[in-house]
Formats: structure tokens, C-alpha cells, sequence
């Protein structure tokens, strides 16, 4: 047997019947057989014939792209050197093309006698010579064995360039029509995907903000046995070159730290030596002309062995993570300007309730002076209550005017064709307060020559105002509770009941809770009463209003003492604003009588009672005096607290110090 030569009835064919002399073997005949088989054997590329598989003939390239000897592949079945996971798949393409046609070109792996795998490029077809496909072991099959390791890895490019696209794909669906608030949670999503495909340890998201003192650090992905990045602030100081690097827009591709950086990296040669990282891949985050953040992949296990082809990539897969998160940011400053637009709605809607309850105030309450937020919202609270029949009890300080709210209150309720009937709980005594509010029978005692109609027969239909409610005897109190809950009393000296229908206002300048838990007042009885409680604010906190007031006193007192006063020192109002008012509305209003019976032209010299440095203050607390200057001053600034000329300049304290002490202090801005 000479070398390559497995078979010489496959290298000279057989003699046969008269078809062995057709005019194609004849031709063959013209060239001695001995002279293919040399050409075979001088071939590039690996030949072989395959009959009833098994290899007839093999020439040396085949022996060399098998690494085995030509020897050894005797009467070897071909498809034992496919590679396992090929060989199925080598067999149904072979059978499917050859009975289409007498050829085939097929594409895999073969094992190799030194144990790798190589891939080559099949090519083979049926020797359709009437001598060769009549032999008794079957047809012929001659092939053409090449190198594909080209073609292989061109498939492997082309195979990995797909597998990229879908992955580039699956991250852009991902993020298309997706919540604003389910955006975080699809880029930690996202992060793991890219780690487990592109193979490297940690992939961190870092963004930019307006401080360039720090970056954040808003998600961190990290295969297990490596730690994740730390999520949160990170200061700029921890790795400058780094973060400065990638802030400026560039790419930053360290394969081999620590050889890589630069001698001024210092912070990041001793960091990723201290936590093992061997590679570094950054890649910025940039959308709508802004650069946002960088998407990071760290390689601590091993060293980073990607392409340039494949960091060419990663800039795609920055695009999908930065319009991600450009789109978070726009729809943020959307609701956030949404929610704004939202209060300042709301906040012009108060507004204008608020002029309008000034406008119809000015124009309703003529009788009761002052502009300020205290007493507006005063009167604001009488209009909503006036029209109904609730008991109201107005609590404040003597001389706030609170007899005024209630005649207010009854003209403007639907009782106000009938007198309110006034009872001063405090002026009668005790024993005459019973007969006095529910009237007397003759003889009902000594003394009592006839009978008297009480109060509440004469508030029948009307409104009965109670002052110094808080002196009402604690032995009657039961009795007045019964008229409150259900309008029937009798007289005293009878047992006849009678039946009113009388609304109640009652007022005082005690407190009423207090005196109920010293059992000084009935509870039920104040909780009766206590129906739609108004607080008369005191003068020193309605500064603002003291000018009008006293103008207003001035102008009655006038014409009553035939005086025409035109002018009062700016001093002398100023003297006027700073007094605490005691004596509240009725201090006021003696101090402008008595300037004005001392005036003797048409400017009024007037000035606070005297002693007014010392004696409103003495027996008051520190927290008082402190809410009394505070409400001073607010009131003086419009409520206004911050900004040149606000209430924290004026009292010499930081904006958000006034505030807090307003807070403890209880202290709100009236109609807000």
C-alpha cells in the first residue's frame, strides 16, 4: 500500500461490463489513475472517499487537520472525528442535501487526535461513474475537508453582534412606557442583566448634580463574593482623577490597574488595590446635550479582556440608561412643578376667599373698626355662624368689645327684628339673677309684690346675650342647662312650664375650661355653650388696627365736644402702637377722651396711660412677653417673615428661628 493510499480499488477503479468503456471512462483512461492520486496527495486541502462509511483514501492534509497519522484513519467511520454535539446534525444536513442533488457543502467540528476542536468546511458529493456506484459496498462519496476557523470566528462575531442587538433590544423595551417610579428598580434589573452577559464582576450607576463636591451613587450590582459599591453620596475628594475624568465626558478604559493610571490617580491606585480590582471600564451617561451621570464595570476576579469593538458598544447601552434617566428627571421636575402650581392655585383660591370675606366685611360691620388679619378673621367666623341658631361663646379680655360681636352676630342672623335682650351675669346678685332670667310669680318671696316677666320670656324669638357668663351661680347652672337643651323653664313661685324659642351668645373673660376642672362650672353647661367658640383677639395683637380706632374715637368725640382735629403726631401714634392695652378697646377709647378734652386746636396731643413702660409686663411670663413681641412684630411686617424688612430681620434672628418659636408658641397667621 503506498502512502495515502487505503484502498486501491478506490484509486483504480474496477474492471466491468461494456458500461466501463462509455466515452467518459475513456477520457479517464487518456490519464494514468497513479497521476490523480498524486495530485490528491499534493492537495491544500484534505481529500478523502468515504464507502459505506468508512474512509477508503485519505490523503496527508486530512491527516494533518485530524493530527492524526493516514495510517490510523483506515476504514474509520468520518463522522467518529465529528465533534459529539455536531454529528446529528451533520447527518440530517448530509442526507436532506444529497437527495436534492448529488452534493453538499456542510460546516463543524471536528476532534482533533490531540484533543482540540477545529472547525472546518465540508464539501461532498456522489461519484455518479456507473463502475464506482455499482460496487457491491455502495456508492462513493469523495470529499473536500478545509480550515473554517475564519468562518467560525466570523460566525462567532456575527453570533455575538446578534446576541448583543437583543440584548440592546431588551434594555430599551424595558424602560419604554415604564412608571416613573419603577424606573429605579428596571435599572438594578438592568445592571445584573449586562454583569451576567458581558462577564465582568460590578457595574455601578453614578449620577451628577449640582454640587461638585459629590456625585451619587444610586445603584450597584455585583456577581456574588464581590461587594456591591455603597449607595449614596460619594465625595468627589475619595477619587478625583476618576470622577473629574469621566465628569469632563470621557471615556475611561483601564485594563491593567494599577499599570494604567496615571501617577496623579493616587486616591484610585490605593482603592482599587485595597479592594482588588484589576480592570476598569467607564462609559458617560449623556442625554439631550447634558452629561448626566457614567455607568462603571468593574473586573475584580479577573482582568478585563474586551475589544475595543466591544467598548464601542457600551456607549449604546449608556444611551438607553442616560434617556432612562433623563426621562425620571423631566417627569420629577414635571410633578414637581405640577404640585407646585397645585398650591399656588390653592394658595391664590385663599387669597381671594380672604379679599372677598375683607371686601364683604368693610362693607357689613361698619360699627367695628380695624383691618388687620386678628379681628377679620373674627368677623369672617360671626358671618358663618350668624345665620344659624348655635349658642356662641365669645372669650377674650375686658374691654375687647366683645358686647359689639354680639349685637353684630344678632343683626345679621334671622332674629334681628326683635331686640337682643343683655343680661350682665356679673352686675346682679345672686339672689336676684334666678327671678331676673326666668321672671317671678306674685309672693314667689318677700318682697315680691308682682309678678315679673324674665329675660327669656322677652328673648323669645330673639337672641339672649349672656356677659360674665363665667359668673353665673354654680346652683343655677343646672336650670340654665335645662333652657338651653330643651327651651322650657318655670317662673319662680309657680309650676307652670314655659316653652321659648331664644338663641344664646354668651361671653366671658375667665377661662371657662379651667373652671370646670376646679369645679367652679358646670362641664355640660360649658360644652352647651361651647358650641362655636371665637376668640376677641386683644388690641396688642391688632396693632395696625389702633390708628384707625383712634381716629375713629376722635371723630365721635368731636363732634359730640364740637373739636376738629386734624393731626396727631407720628410719635404720638407710634407711642400709641408700642402699648400692650391692658384695658383693651376701652382703654383706648378714655385715653383719646380725655387728649381730647385737653386739646385746644386741631392737633391732638395724645399719649398712654401713665406708667405704661412698666405695669403691662410685670406680671407677665417670659414665653408671654415673648409671643406678644413676636404677634408685634408680625403684625407690624405684615406677617411677612423672611427678606429685608421681614419679622426675623426685625427682631434680629434667623428665618427658620422665628419660625420654630412661632410653632411652639402656637402662633399661626389668622385666616391661612
Amino acid at each position: 500500500m503506498e502512502h495515502g493510499s487505503l484502498n486501491t480499488a478506490a484509486r483504480h477503479p474496477p474492471a466491468g461490463d461494456s458500461h466501463s468503456t462509455s466515452g467518459k471512462q475513456n477520457r479517464m483512461d487518456d490519464a494514468p489513475a497513479c497521476d490523480f492520486h498524486k495530485l490528491f496527495d499534493r492537495s491544500p486541502a484534505g481529500i478523502y472517499v468515504v464507502q459505506a462509511e468508512r474512509i477508503r483514501y485519505a490523503n496527508p492534509v486530512l491527516g494533518q487537520l485530524l493530527v492524526r497519522d493516514c495510517a490510523a484513519l483506515a476504514d474509520a467511520s468520518l463522522l467518529s472525528f465529528i465533534h459529539p454535539a455536531d454529528r446529528p446534525d451533520v447527518e440530517q444536513q448530509r442526507r436532506q442535501q444529497l437527495q436534492k442533488s448529488a452534493s453538499c457543502r456542510l460546516r463543524a467540528r471536528i476532534v482533533r487526535g490531540d484533543g482540540s476542536f477545529k472547525a472546518v468546511e465540508l464539501m461532498e458529493a456522489l461519484v455518479d461513474d456507473d463502475a464506482l456506484t455499482g460496487q457491491p459496498d455502495g456508492p462513493v462519496l469523495v470529499g473536500v475537508m478545509m480550515d473554517g476557523t475564519d468562518h467560525h470566528q466570523a460566525d462567532l462575531k456575527i453570533q455575538e453582534r446578534l446576541n448583543f442587538e437583543r440584548l440592546l433590544a431588551d434594555l430599551s423595551a424595558g424602560f419604554v412606557n415604564l412608571p416613573c417610579e419603577q424606573i429605579a428598580s428596571r435599572i438594578d434589573t438592568s445592571l445584573k442583566l449586562l454583569v451576567e452577559f458581558l462577564g465582568n464582576d460590578r457595574s455601578t450607576f453614578v449620577e451628577f448634580g449640582s454640587d461638585e463636591d459629590q456625585v451619587q451613587i444610586s445603584h450597584s450590582y455585583a456577581v456574588p463574593g464581590c461587594p456591591p459599591f455603597p449607595i449614596g453620596p460619594f465625595a468627589v475628594a475619595k477619587l478625583p482623577w476618576f470622577i473629574n475624568e469621566f465628569r469632563s465626558g470621557n471615556s475611561v478604559f483601564m485594563r491593567n490597574i494599577p499599570e494604567d493610571l496615571p501617577d496623579s490617580a493616587i486616591e484610585e491606585r490605593e482603592r482599587c488595590l485595597r479592594e482588588g480590582i484589576q480592570s476598569n471600564v467607564t462609559v458617560p451617561l449623556r442625554a439631550g446635550g447634558e452629561l448626566l451621570g457614567g455607568l462603571t464595570f468593574a473586573f475584580i476576579r479577573k482582568r478585563c479582556d474586551w475589544s475595543r469593538e466591544v467598548l464601542s458598544r457600551l456607549s449604546l447601552i449608556g444611551e438607553v440608561f442616560a434617556h432612562a434617566l433623563l426621562r425620571r428627571r423631566n417627569e420629577y421636575l414635571l410633578r414637581k412643578t405640577m404640585e407646585e402650581n397645585l398650591r399656588l392655585r390653592q394658595q391664590l383660591e385663599q387669597d381671594n376667599l380672604y379679599l372677598r370675606e375683607q371686601v364683604v366685611l368693610k362693607h357689613s360691620h361698619g360699627r367695628i373698626i380695624g383691618q388687620s388679619d386678628a379681628i377679620t378673621q373674627v368677623l369672617a367666623d360671626i358671618e358663618r355662624v350668624a345665620t344659624t341658631d348655635a349658642p356662641v361663646l365669645l372669650s377674650g379680655e375686658t374691654g375687647t368689645g366683645k358686647e359689639l360681636l354680639a349685637q353684630t352676630i344678632h343683626e345679621l342672623s334671622l332674629r334681628k327684628g326683635r331686640p337682643m335682650i343683655v343680661v350682665n351675669c356679673a352686675s346682679l346678685p345672686a339672689t336676684l339673677i334666678e327671678s331676673e332670667l326666668f321672671g317671678r310669680a306674685a309672693g314667689a318671696y318677700t318682697g315680691a309684690v308682682s309678678a315679673q316677666t324674665g329675660r327669656f320670656e322677652l328673648a323669645d324669638g330673639s337672641t339672649l346675650f349672656l356677659d360674665e357668663i363665667g359668673e353665673f351661680p354654680l346652683e343655677l347652672q343646672a336650670k340654665l342647662l335645662r333652657v338651653l337643651q330643651d327651651g322650657r323653664f318655670e317662673r319662680l313661685g309657680t309650676a307652670q312650664t314655659i316653652s321659648v324659642d331664644v338663641r344664646i351668645i354668651a361671653a366671658t373673660n375667665r377661662d371657662l375650661e379651667a373652671a370646670t376642672r376646679d369645679n367652679l362650672f358646670r362641664p355640660d353647661l360649658y360644652h352647651r355653650l361651647n358650641v362655636f367658640p371665637i376668640q376677641v383677639p386683644p388690641l396688642r395683637e391688632r396693632r395696625d388696627d389702633i390708628p384707625l380706632l383712634t381716629w375713629a374715637f376722635v371723630e365721635a368725640l368731636g363732634k359730640r365736644m364740637g373739636k376738629s382735629i386734624k393731626c396727631i403726631p407720628r410719635k404720638a401714634m407710634q407711642q400709641l402702637q408700642d402699648y400692650d392695652w391692658p384695658g383693651n378697646i376701652r382703654e383706648l377709647s378714655n385715653a383719646v377722651e380725655r387728649a381730647m378734652i385737653l386739646a385746644d386746636g386741631d392737633t391732638l396731643h395724645i399719649e398712654p396711660p401713665a406708667g405704661s413702660h412698666s405695669g403691662p409686663t410685670a406680671n407677665k411670663t417670659l414665653k408671654q412677653v415673648e409671643r406678644e413681641q413676636i404677634l408685634h412684630v408680625l403684625e407690624e411686617t405684615g406677617w411677612r417673615i423672611r427678606g429685608k424688612g421681614g419679622a426675623a430681620e426685625r427682631l434680629d434672628i434667623k428665618p427658620t428661628t422665628l419660625e420654630a418659636r412661632m410653632a411652639r408658641q402656637g402662633i399661626q397667621r389668622p385666616g391661612r
